[in-house]
């Protein structure tokens, strides 16, 4: 079945919109390298960001569009909400470094909920700190895997337009519009590899593949609301590919809900620091998780790597037979699940090009069966795999 003209232009109008509002790249500090220095010889970091687009601009054709000029009742529901999230985003930026950042962040990541903090504590209690053994590689060696995974995907899909980028203005590893970003200054053991590009590449650059290959462009952009579910498959990518999480990465997901909660709490960087070092977290990661959750004035999003992955075992375990489809046709949220759903029914989305590594690997898929029997997020370590 066709898109109509009507619905094809209001999509198209809104992922362009949405593709000028990267607004992870756009809060996240470009020197944390130095900023991390001066903090360590006693200093408070002074972060520097990329300069914001046109946001009265953006704002502007935001209100010229409406959900009613869809036809579809369906496609209407998802531009709308679409429509109130970006204007939300545009309303963040202008706010970037006020105290009314944190506040708005609020709105687009929701708040600690005091059931998420408690299971980030029960993960501090019993996943005791392991020490990472193995070989260290760097930047150039990451690329190169990269390089090496998105070859396997063009293999099933030509049109793939992925790129990799080492960029000493990135943090960590990320993905924006398909194109994968790794800092310069990045470090990690071998073994972490594998499952960190089925995260970012196997989960982030498919999602956005399959959501170009659809005729709305918005499930390539990202639903409203789509990050929740987004890092949930990021997170369950790892364990299905690792044969488990490391107790360093279980312990990371819990360190970054208590840092959002300190952060809504008002304890300055420094406490937050000072809090996390002395439940066991390096100062390394300490300062960048510190940095994740109170860049350009305090965001909430790292809350939900371990809400989402707890929300996504259950819905996997609710499953009569595991399809994993509406999932991962594009970028999608839990609460848009119905909708695409109904649009795969209906054949206005198609059968996604990509299928994940991780998917079809028969180690990856006994795993998946143990989820489909119920697995509580503690049991995802490598000594319960």
């Amino acid at each position: 079945m066709s898109v109509c003209d009507a619905d094809l232009t209001l999509d198209h109008k809104l992922s362009d919109l949405s593709g000028r509002l990267a607004l992870l790249r756009l809060v996240t500090p470009t020197n944390v390298p130095e900023a991390r220095a001066a903090f360590l010889s006693g200093k408070e970091p002074e972060f520097s960001y990329r300069a914001l687009p046109d946001l009265e601009e953006i704002g502007h054709a935001l209100d010229q569009l409406s959900s009613d000029d869809a036809n579809d009742p369906t496609i209407a529901h998802m531009a709308e909400g679409l429509i109130r999230e970006l204007k939300l985003k545009v309303e963040m930026l202008s706010r970037r470094n006020s105290p009314d950042f944190f506040l708005t962040s609020v709105e687009l990541f929701g708040h600690v909920e005091d059931e998420i903090l408690d299971a980030a504590h029960r993960i501090l209690s019993l996943v005791p700190e392991a020490k990472t053994r193995g070989e260290w590689i760097g930047a150039t060696e990451l690329a190169a895997e990269a390089l090496t995974e998105i070859d396997y995907y063009q293999e099933q899909f030509p049109e793939l337009s992925a790129t990799v980028n080492v960029s000493s203005t990135t943090t960590g590893v990320m993905v924006q519009a398909g194109h994968l970003f790794i800092a310069t200054d990045i470090r990690l053991v071998r073994s972490q590899v594998y499952p960190l590009l089925q995260h970012e590449v196997g989960t982030h650059v498919v999602t956005f593949e399959n959501g170009r290959a659809q005729p709305l462009h918005m499930l390539s952009v990202g639903l409203a609301r789509y990050d929740e579910l987004q890092e949930a498959l990021g997170v369950l990518a790892e364990y299905l590919a690792g044969g488990g999480l490391p107790a360093s990465r279980l312990r990371v997901l819990a360190y970054r809900v208590i840092t959002a909660h300190l952060r809504g709490q008002t304890a300055s960087f420094r406490e937050a620091f000072t809090h996390l070092t002395g439940l066991g977290c390096s100062e390394k990661v300490a300062f960048t998780t510190v940095m994740r959750a109170y860049r350009s004035g305090g965001i909430t999003k790292d809350a939900m790597y371990l809400r989402g992955l707890i929300r996504l075992l259950g819905l996997i375990e609710k499953m009569d037979e595991l399809d994993m489809t509406p999932l991962l046709v594009g970028k999608v949220s839990f609460e848009a699940l119905p909708l695409v759903r109904e649009l795969l029914d209906r054949s206005i989305l198609t059968t996604p090009p990509l299928v994940p590594r991780y998917l079809v690997d028969p180690e990856a898929r006994k795993r998946m069966k143990r989820i489909q029997q119920g697995l509580d997020v503690l049991e995802l370590g490598e000594l319960a795999a």
